[in-house]
C-alpha cells in the first residue's frame, strides 16, 4: 500500500483541476486514505497534504498507525458518512477479503460532487493480496451507484509512471506487453495470452447523486 510518483502526479493534477474551476466543495476539503500507506514522493503525508492543498486528512487501517484503527471489512460508523471530499484507495482493496464491505464504506465516505481515487491490482502482486480488479469492477460499480467514472487506467513495472490513460468503459482486453495493457470496449479481439506481472490499475470518479448501494452485474451478461 503505498502513494508512489505516478499516484501523486494523477492526483496533483486532478486537485488542480478542482483549484481551476473554483468548486469550493473541492478546493481545501477533507481527505481520506485508505491504508497506512507509504509516500514515496513527496515522502510524508504532511508533505502530501501540504501540496495538494487538503485541509485535513485522515488515514484508515487495521494495522500500523492510522489515524483510525478500524476494519475495513465491515462496516464503517455512522459518524464517517459524507464526511470526506477525496477517498483515495492506495491499495488496500485488493487486500480486503469482503471488498463489496469495503465499496459500500467509499460511497458513505465521499460527499455529493467529492471524488474516489483507486489504485489497486490488474494483475500479480502474489502473496499481497487476495485479487486482481478487472476495469468492468471500477467502472459498473460505480456507474450503478451514482457516480460519473472520470479517468481509468494502467501501467507496469517496465513503464511505472505515468498512468497510461483508458477510455472509461474499455472492459475487454486489446493487448498486452511488458510496458502497456490496453483494453477496448468490445470482446472482439485477438487472444492476448499474458498481462505483465504486478501491473497495476487506477480509477477517479466523483459522486454526482446519492443512491441506495447497489452490486452490479457484468455488463457482458445484461441483454
Amino acid at each position: 500500500m503505498a502513494i508512489e510518483k505516478a499516484d501523486y502526479d494523477f492526483i496533483k493534477q486532478a486537485r488542480e483541476k478542482d483549484f481551476a474551476a473554483n468548486d469550493a466543495n473541492k478546493c481545501g476539503g477533507r481527505l481520506a486514505i485508505l491504508g497506512d500507506c507509504q509516500f514515496h514522493h513527496p515522502s510524508s503525508v504532511i508533505e502530501f497534504q501540504e501540496s495538494t492543498q487538503f485541509a485535513h486528512v485522515d488515514t484508515f487501517d487495521i494495522h500500523g498507525n492510522p489515524t483510525y484503527k478500524v476494519d475495513l471489512n465491515e462496516p464503517l460508523p455512522d459518524d464517517f458518512t459524507n464526511k470526506y471530499d477525496w477517498v483515495i484507495d492506495s491499495g488496500t482493496l485488493y487486500c480486503c477479503f469482503d471488498i463489496a464491505t469495503v465499496m459500500a464504506n467509499i460511497i458513505k465516505m465521499v460527499k455529493l460532487n467529492g471524488k474516489v481515487f483507486h489504485t489497486s491490482n490488474l494483475a500479480g502482486f502474489f502473496g499481497r493480496g487476495f485479487y486482481s480488479i478487472s476495469p468492468a469492477l471500477f467502472y459498473e460499480f460505480y456507474r450503478c451507484n451514482g457516480f460519473e467514472v472520470d479517468a481509468m487506467g494502467t501501467r507496469t513495472n517496465a513503464n511505472p509512471e505515468p498512468w497510461d490513460l483508458m477510455t472509461p468503459g474499455d472492459t475487454y482486453l486489446l493487448s498486452a506487453d511488458d510496458s502497456k495493457v490496453q483494453f477496448t470496449d468490445t470482446q472482439d479481439t485477438e487472444y492476448t495470452p499474458m498481462i505483465p506481472n504486478d501491473s497495476l490499475i487506477c480509477c477517479l470518479a466523483t459522486k454526482r447523486e446519492s443512491v441506495p448501494f447497489t452490486k452490479p452485474v457484468p455488463k457482458h451478461f445484461c441483454p
